[in-house]
C-alpha cells in the first residue's frame, strides 16, 4: 500500500533525510520517498501501516505531516516556487530602493505638484521622509518574512519544541535579527543609522534559493532510480481461458495467471516463459548489454523489453514483489542509510549549532560593549555569524556522495544494499574469491575423454544412456557432451547420491560415477594420468570402459580482475572445497600466488577460514556465488554476492553483484574508494568553510546577505562535487 503525506516544515537536504529516517523506522514501512521541491512524502507499507503512526513519527522528528490527496501534488510544487518568487522579487526591489532612493527623487515632488497635493503635506513628507521610506521597505519585507521565510521559521520552533537546533534556527535568527532591529529604527527614529530590511530579506531568500537550486541539482542523483520504476509498464495483456486477450492494470494480476507479451513491449511482471521463443533485453536490470534467449521454462522480469516474438508468460510475481521493485527498494534504502562517519558528523553539527549561537552572543555583546561601534552594528554581525555559520554542507556531505554512488553503480548492474558498505569498500585491502561459479562458471564441461575400450562410441552410447535420466550438474554436463550417441536399453536405473549412476545392461552392471567409488568396488584398469585428473569413470563390472574429465572453465575476465586488484595492491585469495592441486592449478592460471590459495574447505568452515584472517587485523572482503557461502559473507567485514537476478530477494550480501560478472569488482572498488575520498572532500571543503567565514564574519567582513550566499554556495559545492561521481 502507498501513503501519500505532506510535509510542513522542510527546509533543505538535511530536512528531507531527518524525515525519511523518521518514516522508515515505522513498523511495517517498507520505503519512503520525500521530495523537498513538492513537499510530500510517498510511503510504501505492508497492510496493517496505520497513517497516524506516519504522521507521529515525522511529528517526533520536528516537522508536521498530514494526509495528502493526489490534486495536491502541483499545487504543493506552485507554492514552493511562488515563494521562492516572492522572495526573489521583493529582494531585488528593496536594494534597489535602498542604494538609489535614499532621499526624495525629483520626479517625485513634481508628481505631487502635478496632482495640486497641499505644500503642507510635501513639507511633512519631506521632513519625515526617512520615516516613510522606513516604512515603505517594511511592506516590501515583511511579505518575504511571513510567506517566504514561514517555513524556516515553522521549522526552527518544531526543532526546539523537539529540543533540538538545526540550520532553521540560525537563519530564523539572523534574519529576524535585522528584521526587528529595522522595524525598531522605525517605529524609534534615531536609534539606527540605516536599515537592515534589505538584508533581513535577502538572508531568506538567497537561502531558499540556495535550498531550490540544491533540490533541483539533487534530483539528478535520484534520475537513475525514477527511470527504473518507470520501466515496468502499467498495463499487461492478460490471456484468457478463452484464448481471448484484455487489457488489465497490473496491480490485478495474480500468480499463476497468464501474459502475453508482443514483441518490443517492455515486460510488466516477473514470470516464467510457457510458449514462444525470443530475445530479451535485460540490460537495464543487469548490466548486461547481451540480449537473452528465451525459451519455454526461462525466467523474465518485469520492465526488461522483449525484442523481437511473442511470449506468453506465466505470473510469478507483479508489482512490489517484483525484482524490479526489489532493486528500487534497495537502491533507495541505500541512500537513506548512514555511513558511521555521518552519525559522527551529525553530533559536530548539532553541537556546532549550539557553539555558533554562543559565538553570535558573544560577537553582538563584544562589539556592542566596546564602545568602538555602535549596537546595531555589533546585532547585524553577530546576525551575519548565525547565518555564515549554518552546518547544512556538513550534513550534506555524505548522504550526497552515498546517494549519486549507489544510483550510479545500480546503473552499472550494482547493489548497494547500506551505505555504510561503500564506506567499508573504501577500507578494505584484503580480497577472497570463492572458486566454484565465483572464479569459475556455474556450469561444468566435460573435457576429452579416454578411452579404454575399443569402440568409443559404444561406450558414450552407453554414458549417455546412464546420465541423460540425472540432474545432477555433472551428468548433464556429460549428457550434453555424448548428445550425438544412439542410447541403449538399461533396467534397474538407480542414481548413488555422491557416488554415481548403476544399471543392468544385459547381463553386465554398468556404472557412471566418482573415482574413489569405482575403486571401492573393485573397477580396475586406472592409468597414472587419469589418477591425477578430476572426473567420472564409465565401468562394466570391474573393468574400466573410459574416464571423462570434468572441469569448470574460468571466467573470460577472471585474470583480468585479478591482475588489476594486485596491481592496485590489494591481497587476493582462492577460498575452495576442491582438491589443492585444483585449486592451485587456478590460482596459476589466474595469477595468484601459492601461498594465497586455501584448499580442501568444507562450506561451513569458509565462515571460520575468513574470521582466522580478520583475527590477524586483516579487513576482508568475501566475494561468493550466495549459495553455500552466506555464513562467510556474513562474517566477511564486506560480503559481495555474484547472483542471478532471480536469487536477490533471497541474499543478504551488503553488494549483489547483478550480472553474475566478477568485471565489475575493480570499478565497484574504485567508485568505492572515490566516494570515501568524495565525502572527506565535502567534510574538509564544509569545516575550512566554516573555519574562515565564521571569524570573517566576527569581524564585520561579510554582511548578512553575502553570508547567506556564501552559505548556499558552499551546499552547491557539496552537492557538485559529489555528481562528479558519475564521470570520476
Amino acid at each position: 500500500m502507498k501513503i501519500k503525506l505532506r510535509i510542513e516544515g522542510m527546509t533543505c537536504s538535511n530536512c528531507v533525510r531527518h524525515v525519511r529516517n523518521a518514516l522508515t523506522q515505522v513498523p511495517k514501512v517498507v520505503s519512503a520517498h520525500v521530495d523537498l521541491e513538492t513537499s510530500r512524502a510517498v510511503v510504501n507499507a505492508e497492510e496493517g501501516c496505520q497513517p497516524t503512526q506516519l504522521l507521529e513519527a515525522v511529528k517526533s522528528a520536528g516537522y508536521e505531516a498530514k494526509l495528502m490527496e493526489e490534486e495536491d501534488e502541483e499545487e504543493a510544487s506552485r507554492r514552493w516556487t511562488r515563494s521562492l518568487l516572492l522572495g526573489i522579487s521583493l529582494t531585488t526591489i528593496l536594494y534597489i530602493s535602498q542604494f538609489t532612493v535614499r532621499s526624495p527623487p525629483s520626479w517625485l515632488g513634481n508628481f505631487l505638484f502635478s496632482l495640486s497635493v497641499p505644500s503642507s503635506w510635501m513639507t511633512t513628507l519631506y521632513v519625515h521622509w526617512n520615516f516613510f521610506f522606513g516604512l515603505y521597505l517594511f511592506l516590501l519585507a515583511l511579505p518575504v518574512q511571513i510567506i517566504s521565510g514561514s517555513s524556516f521559521y515553522i521549522g526552527a520552533y518544531r526543532q526546539i519544541r523537539s529540543g533540538r537546533l538545526d540550520m532553521d534556527t540560525l537563519v530564523s535568527l539572523g534574519s529576524s535579527s535585522a528584521f526587528l532591529l529595522s522595524t525598531l529604527g522605525l517605529l524609534f527614529p534615531g536609534i539606527i543609522e540605516h536599515y537592515y530590511f534589505d538584508e533581513a530579506a535577502a538572508i531568506i531568500t538567497l537561502v531558499s534559493a540556495g535550498h531550490w537550486l540544491e533540490a533541483r541539482v539533487s534530483s539528478k542523483a535520484n534520475r537513475t532510480l525514477k527511470k527504473l520504476l518507470e520501466l515496468a509498464p502499467p498495463y499487461a495483456n492478460l490471456l484468457l481461458d478463452n484464448n481471448v486477450e484484455k487489457k488489465v492494470p497490473v496491480e490485478t494480476l495474480s500468480v499463476g495467471q497468464r501474459v502475453v507479451l508482443k514483441p518490443g513491449e517492455r515486460i510488466p511482471v516477473d514470470g516464467e516463459v510457457i510458449d514462444g521463443e525470443g530475445i530479451v533485453d535485460e540490460s537495464m536490470l543487469t548490466g548486461e548489454s547481451r540480449p537473452v534467449d528465451k525459451t519455454p521454462g526461462k525466467k523474465v522480469f518485469a520492465g526488461t523489453l522483449n525484442l523481437n516474438a511473442r511470449l506468453v508468460i506465466r505470473v510469478t510475481s507483479s508489482g512490489e514483489k517484483t525484482v524490479l521493485a526489489h532493486i528500487a527498494e534497495v537502491v533507495l534504502k541505500a541512500q537513506e542509510s548512514r555511513a558511521s562517519i555521518q552519525n559522527f558528523v551529525d553530533k559536530i553539527s548539532s553541537i556546532f549549532v549550539i557553539v555558533v549561537i554562543a559565538i553570535a552572543i558573544v560577537t553582538a555583546l563584544g562589539w556592542g560593549m566596546s564602545g568602538k561601534t555602535k549596537w546595531e552594528t555589533a546585532l547585524i554581525r553577530a546576525a551575519s555569524v548565525l547565518v555564515v555559520a549554518c552546518p547544512c554542507a556538513m550534513g550534506l556531505a555524505t548522504p550526497a556522495a552515498i546517494m549519486v554512488a549507489s544510483n550510479r553503480l545500480a546503473s552499472l548492474g550494482v547493489l548497494i544494499r547500506d551505505g555504510s558498505a561503500l564506506e567499508k569498500c573504501g577500507k578494505i585491502k584484503d580480497v577472497i574469491f570463492d572458486k566454484t561459479g565465483t572464479l569459475t562458471e556455474p556450469v561444468l564441461s566435460i573435457d576429452d575423454p579416454t578411452y579404454f575400450f575399443q569402440d568409443p562410441s559404444f561406450a558414450d552410447a552407453l554414458a549417455y544412456s546412464l546420465c541423460k535420466s540425472s540432474l545432477h550438474p555433472i551428468s548433464r554436463a556429460l549428457a550434453e557432451k555424448c548428445k550425438s550417441a544412439q542410447p541403449v536399453p538399461l533396467m534397474q536405473w538407480q542414481e548413488k547420491p555422491g557416488a554415481g549412476i548403476q544399471a543392468i545392461y544385459g547381463d553386465r552392471i554398468v556404472r557412471l560415477g566418482s573415482v574413489s567409488w569405482l575403486k571401492s568396488l573393485g573397477v580396475s584398469g586406472w592409468e597414472q594420468q587419469v589418477n591425477s585428473a578430476v572426473g567420472i569413470g564409465l565401468s562394466m563390472d570391474e573393468k574400466l570402459l573410459a574416464f571423462y574429465p570434468v572441469y569448470a572453465p574460468i571466467k573470460p575476465y577472471a585474470k583480468t580482475v585479478i591482475a588489476k586488484l594486485l596491481a592496485r595492491g590489494y591481497t587476493v585469495y582462492i577460498l575452495s572445497g576442491d582438491k589443492k592441486e585444483i585449486a592451485m592449478k587456478l590460482g596459476t592460471e589466474i595469477g595468484i600466488p601459492p601461498e594465497n590459495i586455501i584448499a580442501e574447505v568444507r562450506p561451513e568452515e569458509k565462515a571460520a577460514v575468513v574470521k582466522r584472517l580478520q583475527e590477524k587485523g586483516k579487513s576482508i572482503a568475501f566475494i561468493g556465488d550466495g549459495i553455500n557461502d552466506a555464513p562467510a559473507l556474513a562474517q566477511a567485514d564486506l560480503g559481495i554476492a555474484v547472483l542471478n537476478a532471480s536469487d536477490i530477494a533471497k541474499e543478504s550480501a551488503d553488494i549483489v553483484l547483478l550480472n553474475a560478472d566478477i568485471e565489475i569488482i575493480p570499478v565497484l572498488l574504485e567508485i568505492s574508494d572515490k566516494t570515501l575520498k568524495t565525502i572527506k572532500e565535502n567534510l574538509f571543503w564544509a569545516f575550512l568553510y566554516n573555519t574562515l567565514a565564521i571569524p570573517l564574519a566576527v569581524m564585520g567582513k561579510m554582511s548578512p546577505s553575502i553570508c547567506a550566499a556564501a552559505m548556499g554556495l558552499s551546499d552547491l559545492f557539496v552537492i557538485g562535487n559529489a555528481l562528479r561521481l558519475y564521470k570520476r
